[in-house]
């Protein structure tokens, strides 16, 4: 029996619609018939191989590397996988970003007070000056670095490290010897700072279907270099807002972006007690020949109490997801206290 009617039985007993389909094949010609035949009596061992051997991959220090290996989840955040495998677009683990915050704010000014005076080697105390103030408004400059970290698919931590510079103006009046009125009036009491800014905080989110909310809080010190100790606060940004999906540009060769736009508010407790030399300060021309005749020795020193007018303002904000990797950020404070702030981060 040849090999063509052979295989007809099997197919016949296995598979009959193949066997109907085989028995309806015309008869094959000389040709064909010598093909069939070169099958029958070729040597299989001899055949070449149709699929060479490909060498297993290495790696870069010559290890074979495992395919069907699965690789190791991220460490962070923790929990992350279980997030996606649910659904959830988690952003990159780690980020760096730089930040640049202008703000502008009323002062309530309590006391400004002089101690450690002396007029040759006889003590001033200090109830010689009477200092009145008025309006105050203070200005900063802030510009960080930040390094944060997503922990818990809801749950961001940083590290923040920068340089802020700044002044604050009051009005006041002095009184020497208890003067009434006031023997000066209506003078420029400017104190100005700067020194380096570091702190740490956290950011928690959460979410539903393309809303969400955010709660940001941060404590910082900064190193002022006209005051003593550091200036310490805490800073409370409560957030809610909307996600919008932006479409790829093909003449500017950007992709799929997403927009997001917010509205919070911002709670400020800072420390407002500044001590220091005397001579750091920036004194009124009309009050300073004054000071220098009393300050004599150099160890006068200042104090002054003031707090904000109001902690809380309003924030509007948005922000710009260019890539996955990279974001711009902007935001406008106002109501109470006017701030500006636009920041730049990446991501990987």
């Amino acid at each position: 029996m040849d090999t063509f009617k052979l295989l007809a039985l099997i197919s016949a007993a296995f598979f009959p619609p193949l066997a109907l389909a085989t028995e309806s094949v015309p008869a094959a010609d000389s040709s064909t018939q010598k093909l069939i035949d070169d099958v029958d009596n070729a040597d299989i061992t001899k055949l070449p191989l149709t699929n060479p051997v490909v060498p297993a991959p290495v790696s870069s220090k010559g290890h074979p590397v495992d395919d069907m290996k699965p690789s190791d989840p991220p460490l962070l955040p923790f929990w992350g996988e279980e997030a996606r495998a649910k659904g959830y677009d988690l952003p990159e683990t780690y980020g760096i970003g730089i930040n640049y915050m202008n703000m502008r704010q009323n002062i309530d000014v309590d006391s400004i007070s002089f101690s450690g005076l002396a007029l040759g080697r006889i003590p001033i105390g200090p109830d010689m000056f009477k200092i009145g103030v008025g309006n105050t408004r203070e200005q900063s400059k802030t510009e960080t670095m930040r390094l944060d970290a997503w922990v818990l698919p809801f749950m961001n931590v940083y590290g923040l490290l920068g340089y802020t510079k700044g002044s604050s103006v009051s009005k006041v009046g002095v009184s020497v010897l208890g003067s009434k009125p006031p023997s000066l009036q209506n003078l420029d009491f400017k104190l100005d700072f700067k020194g380096t800014t570091y702190g740490v905080g956290t950011t928690l989110v959460g979410g539903y279907d393309n809303w969400f909310t955010s709660v940001d809080m941060n404590y910082t010190q900064t190193q002022f270099d006209i005051l003593d100790g550091s200036i310490n606060a805490f800073t409370l940004s409560p957030r809610i807002g909307y996600r919008f999906t932006t479409p790829a540009i093909a003449g500017l060769n950007t992709p799929q972006g997403k927009v997001d736009v917010w509205v919070g508010s911002m709670y400020q407790d800072v420390q407002q007690e500044f001590k220091g030399d005397l001579s750091n300060l920036n004194m009124p021309a009309e009050l300073q020949p004054m000071i220098n005749l009393v300050n004599q020795s150099g160890n006068g020193r200042f104090d002054v109490k003031q707090h904000l007018q109001s902690p809380w303002n309003v924030l509007l904000g948005t922000q710009y997801e260019l890539t996955r990797s990279f974001n711009i950020t902007t935001e406008f404070g106002f109501a109470n206290r006017n701030s500006f702030m636009v920041a730049a981060e990446y991501r990987f």
